[in-house]
């Protein structure tokens, strides 16, 4: 079992944070994995991923190991598993798919609210290695859900609005790339997925920097509102044991 003590705790930090952060870090490779590989395949593999990075991590006994297995592995896993059970959402819904979007992520608040307790409840009859390989079987099971996903779109169709799809330049490039090197095949490739004509939508562009700037304020507490409640705990039993003591020593003088 690890040992941490009070003055690491900085350094624990990194494994939630390598998490959250892979998790979004990967989202322009999983959109090309997903365009290219559809939906299903793309989350049945990252909550495959996603299980073997919280399973390693029940057995591993170092910090940096962990930076590994749960900041990298269970990060990515995740990103793949979690990305495509949105675009999904676009193949069943068109006309409602803001209120669908929103069912979505309701659902999601509530299980994370009932998380926590559920946690607390396993960590400490179990421990912190048992409750990972609890967390892992979710992961085992989304895998299992995500086997029911059906796109109604075909693969690599696009979902924007009209007129952004490729340009006729694009088309042109695809149609030619047989005779193409294999550096312009890979830039073909690449305009094939990143569509970067979607940033001429003003209210995109508003929405991408409105996201991006919001998420700094959102996910650090996560992290570091932990790390300041663990501090507060240690303080304070520091102080339970002065006083206990203290009281003893009261109840004993001749110990003095």
């Amino acid at each position: 079992m690890m040992v941490l003590s009070p003055l690491c705790f900085p350094s624990t930090a990194w494994v939630g944070a390598l998490a959250m952060g892979m998790i979004f870090f990967c989202s322009p490779v999983v959109s090309m994995f997903t365009d290219h590989f559809g939906c299903r395949k793309t989350a049945v593999s990252g909550a495959a991923v996603a299980f073997i990075g919280l399973l390693s991590t029940s057995f591993a006994n170092s910090l940096i190991l962990r930076y590994f297995t749960y900041g990298i592995l269970f990060g990515c896993g995740s990103s793949f598993a979690f990305q495509p059970s949105l675009v999904i959402l676009g193949h069943y819904f068109r006309q409602r798919l803001g209120l669908a979007n929103g069912v979505v992520t309701a659902g999601a608040s509530l299980f994370s609210m009932g998380l926590p307790v559920f946690l607390d409840k396993l960590v400490g009859p179990l421990g912190l290695s048992r409750t990972f390989q609890i967390l892992s079987l979710f992961m085992l099971v989304q895998a299992l859900l995500a086997l029911t996903f059906k796109p109604l779109l075909p693969t690599g169709g696009g979902m924007g609005p009209p007129g952004m799809g490729p340009g006729p330049a694009e088309t042109q490039t695809q149609a030619t790339v047989q005779g193409m090197s294999k550096w312009s095949k890979a830039i073909a490739g690449v305009r094939k997925y990143f569509n970067l004509r979607v940033f001429h939508i003003v209210t995109y562009r508003v929405w991408a920097f409105g996201v991006a700037t919001a998420v700094l304020g959102y996910f650090v507490p996560y992290v570091h509102l932990v790390r300041k409640s663990l501090i507060s705990i240690v303080f304070w039993y520091l102080q339970e044991l002065t006083a206990k003591c203290q009281l003893c020593l009261l109840k004993c003088p001749k110990m003095v």
